[in-house]
Protein backbone atom coordinates (compact mmCIF):
# COMPACT_ATOMS: atom_id res chain seq x y z
CA UNK A 1 0.00 0.00 0.00
CA UNK A 2 1.20 3.50 -0.62
CA UNK A 3 2.08 5.93 2.12
CA UNK A 4 0.29 9.21 2.61
CA UNK A 5 2.45 12.24 1.74
CA UNK A 6 2.46 13.30 5.41
CA UNK A 7 3.25 9.82 6.75
CA UNK A 8 6.81 10.31 8.05
CA UNK A 9 7.01 6.84 9.59
CA UNK A 10 6.06 5.13 6.33
CA UNK A 11 8.57 7.31 4.50
CA UNK A 12 11.31 6.03 6.81
CA UNK A 13 11.17 9.03 9.13
CA UNK A 14 12.09 8.74 12.78
CA UNK A 15 9.53 7.20 15.10
CA UNK A 16 8.19 9.40 17.85
CA UNK A 17 8.33 9.22 21.60
CA UNK A 18 4.56 9.65 21.79
CA UNK A 19 1.88 7.55 20.08
CA UNK A 20 0.96 8.75 16.59
CA UNK A 21 -2.05 10.97 16.21
CA UNK A 22 -3.87 9.61 13.17
CA UNK A 23 -7.52 9.56 12.18
CA UNK A 24 -9.47 7.36 14.56
CA UNK A 25 -12.77 6.93 12.78
CA UNK A 26 -13.70 3.46 13.98
CA UNK A 27 -16.17 1.79 11.63
CA UNK A 28 -19.11 -0.02 13.18
CA UNK A 29 -19.58 -3.56 11.81
CA UNK A 30 -23.02 -4.55 10.58
CA UNK A 31 -23.31 -8.18 11.63
CA UNK A 32 -20.67 -10.15 9.71
CA UNK A 33 -20.12 -7.22 7.31
CA UNK A 34 -16.94 -5.51 8.52
CA UNK A 35 -16.03 -2.97 5.83
CA UNK A 36 -16.30 -2.36 2.10
CA UNK A 37 -12.96 -2.96 0.38
CA UNK A 38 -13.28 0.46 -1.28
CA UNK A 39 -13.25 2.10 2.18
CA UNK A 40 -9.78 0.79 3.10
CA UNK A 41 -7.95 3.76 1.58
CA UNK A 42 -4.24 4.09 0.85
CA UNK A 43 -3.14 2.50 4.16
CA UNK A 44 -5.05 -0.71 3.38
CA UNK A 45 -6.37 -1.11 6.94
CA UNK A 46 -9.05 0.41 9.17
CA UNK A 47 -10.39 -0.08 12.67
CA UNK A 48 -13.73 -1.88 12.89
CA UNK A 49 -15.78 -2.32 16.06
CA UNK A 50 -17.57 -5.67 16.29
CA UNK A 51 -20.04 -6.75 18.96
CA UNK A 52 -18.33 -10.11 19.47
CA UNK A 53 -14.61 -9.34 19.08
CA UNK A 54 -14.27 -5.67 20.05
CA UNK A 55 -12.13 -3.47 17.80
CA UNK A 56 -10.26 -5.27 15.00
CA UNK A 57 -7.72 -4.10 12.44
CA UNK A 58 -9.34 -5.09 9.14
CA UNK A 59 -7.70 -4.79 5.76
CA UNK A 60 -6.36 -6.38 2.63
CA UNK A 61 -2.81 -7.23 1.59
CA UNK A 62 -1.43 -6.09 -1.79
CA UNK A 63 -1.73 -9.75 -2.79
CA UNK A 64 -5.52 -9.51 -2.34
CA UNK A 65 -5.77 -11.45 0.94
CA UNK A 66 -8.31 -9.98 3.39
CA UNK A 67 -7.60 -10.09 7.12
CA UNK A 68 -9.02 -9.22 10.52
CA UNK A 69 -6.68 -9.22 13.52
CA UNK A 70 -6.55 -7.83 17.04
CA UNK A 71 -6.04 -4.06 16.98
CA UNK A 72 -3.43 -3.64 19.74
CA UNK A 73 0.34 -3.78 19.13
CA UNK A 74 2.13 -6.12 21.52
CA UNK A 75 5.03 -3.68 21.96
CA UNK A 76 3.53 -0.50 23.43
CA UNK A 77 -0.16 -0.96 22.69
CA UNK A 78 -0.60 1.34 19.68
CA UNK A 79 -3.72 0.81 17.57
CA UNK A 80 -2.72 -1.30 14.55
CA UNK A 81 -5.76 -0.27 12.52
CA UNK A 82 -4.15 3.17 12.36
CA UNK A 83 -1.02 1.71 10.78
CA UNK A 84 -0.60 0.49 7.22
CA UNK A 85 -0.23 -2.68 5.18
CA UNK A 86 3.28 -3.11 3.78
CA UNK A 87 4.16 -4.24 0.26
CA UNK A 88 4.98 -7.71 1.61
CA UNK A 89 1.54 -8.02 3.24
CA UNK A 90 2.45 -7.34 6.88
CA UNK A 91 0.53 -4.98 9.14
CA UNK A 92 2.85 -2.19 10.30
CA UNK A 93 2.38 -0.54 13.68
CA UNK A 94 2.06 3.24 13.30
CA UNK A 95 4.27 3.98 16.31
CA UNK A 96 7.52 1.97 16.16
CA UNK A 97 6.93 0.16 12.84
CA UNK A 98 6.81 -3.41 14.13
CA UNK A 99 5.54 -5.72 11.36
CA UNK A 100 2.88 -8.34 12.09
CA UNK A 101 1.99 -11.37 9.98
CA UNK A 102 -1.75 -11.05 9.37
CA UNK A 103 -2.19 -14.80 8.88
CA UNK A 104 -0.89 -15.99 12.25
CA UNK A 105 -0.60 -12.78 14.32
CA UNK A 106 3.14 -13.04 14.97
CA UNK A 107 5.52 -10.07 15.06
CA UNK A 108 7.92 -10.55 12.15
CA UNK A 109 10.22 -7.55 12.61
CA UNK A 110 10.77 -4.44 14.70
CA UNK A 111 10.09 -2.53 16.75
CA UNK A 112 12.20 0.32 15.34
CA UNK A 113 13.18 3.70 16.71
CA UNK A 114 15.94 5.37 18.68
CA UNK A 115 16.06 2.76 21.48
CA UNK A 116 13.92 0.10 19.89
CA UNK A 117 16.20 -0.40 16.87
CA UNK A 118 18.83 -2.06 19.09
CA UNK A 119 18.90 -5.69 17.94
CA UNK A 120 18.86 -7.42 21.37
CA UNK A 121 15.97 -5.25 22.57
CA UNK A 122 13.93 -5.80 19.40
CA UNK A 123 14.58 -9.55 19.55
CA UNK A 124 13.40 -9.67 23.19
CA UNK A 125 10.24 -7.70 22.35
CA UNK A 126 9.46 -10.09 19.46
CA UNK A 127 9.98 -13.11 21.74
CA UNK A 128 7.45 -11.77 24.24
CA UNK A 129 5.05 -10.57 21.53
CA UNK A 130 5.07 -13.96 19.87
CA UNK A 131 3.98 -15.64 23.10
CA UNK A 132 0.90 -13.40 22.93
CA UNK A 133 0.16 -13.18 19.20
CA UNK A 134 -2.56 -11.01 17.71
CA UNK A 135 -5.94 -12.69 17.53
CA UNK A 136 -6.83 -13.64 13.96
CA UNK A 137 -10.34 -14.00 12.61
CA UNK A 138 -11.34 -15.79 9.38
CA UNK A 139 -12.72 -13.43 6.76
CA UNK A 140 -13.63 -13.44 3.09
CA UNK A 141 -14.55 -10.91 0.44
CA UNK A 142 -18.19 -11.12 -0.61
CA UNK A 143 -19.74 -8.57 -2.98
CA UNK A 144 -16.90 -6.09 -2.44
CA UNK A 145 -16.97 -6.28 1.36
CA UNK A 146 -14.76 -7.97 3.94
CA UNK A 147 -16.97 -10.22 6.05
CA UNK A 148 -16.38 -12.53 9.00
CA UNK A 149 -16.87 -16.12 7.94
CA UNK A 150 -19.15 -18.46 9.84
CA UNK A 151 -17.55 -19.99 12.89
CA UNK A 152 -15.45 -16.93 13.65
Amino acid sequence: MTASPDDSAAAGGHTGWLPPVLPADVIEARGDHLVDVAALGARGVVEVHTAEHGILAVGMTPQGVPFAVGDVCRHQFARLGRGRVTDDGCLECPWHRAHFDVEDGTMRSGPKGLLFGIAPYSKAVRAVANRFTLSTHPVEVVDGAIRLTSGS
